[in-house]
């Protein structure tokens, strides 16, 4: 750590010695008065970026050799895992980072997604390969292959390599491009739901756009007949009127549609529920909050059928 924040500093001070001779220069030239300002402002900004940067989770990057690693393989590291350290909203910094290599020796930088999410939630790679520098996204579910001692197999999915930026960094333009991203189609596939019918078509575009502010992400559970949960989390703040849902079949019934509010409604059941802390195959968000909830009969989005600002029982 010591190290790190040592470097972190010295970049720190990289923008402000340039700026300085760029000013000296300037002033040699007797440049105006405004051009000295924007230098400075320019300075200003650059710290302040700096500053903004989640030291802990580079310090985490560094210390496995992922910093290391991406030199090593040519993989931009300012351009492409940098801004996961300045940016919010992404799942990436619950991940677990690593170095290490595949079955051709290929220096390799992993991104391993959550325990409760494996399998479904893609392992991504990055990597140099026949001179080539790769993204790749790797999964166990659906199941495509077990060996004939019982060992499921991980497996490649999205061979288009020539998207270096991390998987869920970008944030996409439709809600059909983040079901594809969050694989919630693959998973509806799997407990036979209709996504376009049943949840796509019944959302206006205003709709659209409130779930696109949801994460969207599957988790197995044992009590879904340890078949996929898909799950619509909302930003916590606004659990009290947009609920998180979830969908899956306990293998008796064919499909379940479970809403939650932080806040008691006219839908909801009286008594509220709440998980235990660190229950295994659920979402973190939920965690510590009474939640009032009801099963919805309809498998579409429960805001389609219920007003966006419910009356909320003080």
């Amino acid at each position: 750590m010591t190290i790190f924040n040592n470097i972190s500093d010295k970049n720190k001070r990289l923008p402000v010695i340039r700026l300085q001779g760029i000013l000296l220069y300037l002033k040699s030239l007797k440049i105006s008065s405004l051009i000295f300002i924007f230098c400075f402002v320019y300075m200003d900004t650059s710290l302040a970026q700096t500053d903004q940067l989640d030291k802990h989770f580079l310090a985490i990057l560094s210390s496995v050799g992922v910093i290391d690693a991406a030199h090593r393989i040519g993989l931009d590291f300012d351009k492409y895992l940098l801004p996961l350290a300045a940016q919010s909203g992404h799942p990436y910094r619950s991940y677990r980072w690593s170095v290490g290599s595949d079955a051709q020796g290929n220096m390799t930088i992993n991104a391993f997604p959550p325990a409760e999410e494996l399998g479904w939630t893609p392992w991504e790679k990055w990597l140099k390969k026949d001179g080539k520098l790769r993204h790749e996204s790797w999964v166990l579910y659906p199941l495509r292959e077990i060996t004939s001692k019982g060992i499921a197999k991980w497996y490649l999915i999205d061979n288009d390599h020539s998207d270096i930026g991390p998987r869920f960094l970008n944030t996409l333009s439709t809600l059909r491009g983040v079901f594809k991203q969050s694989r919630i189609d693959v998973a509806a596939e799997v407990l036979g739901m209709n996504i376009e019918k049943e949840i796509l078509a019944p959302l206006t575009a205003e709709l659209q756009q409130i779930y696109k502010q949801f994460r969207w992400v599957i988790i197995p559970h044992s009590l879904a007949d340890d078949g996929p949960v898909i799950y619509a989390l909302p930003p916590m703040h606004m659990a009290d009127v947009w609920p998180w849902e979830s969908w899956y079949t306990d293998g008796k019934r064919p499909l379940i549609h479970h809403t939650h509010f932080t806040k008691s409604n006219e839908l909801t059941n009286p008594q509220p529920w709440q998980e235990t802390m660190g229950a295994p195959q659920r979402p973190p968000e939920i965690f510590g909050v009474k939640w009032y909830w009801f099963n919805d009969q309809s498998m579409q989005p429960s805001l389609v059928n219920i007003p966006i600002y419910l009356k909320i029982e003080k």
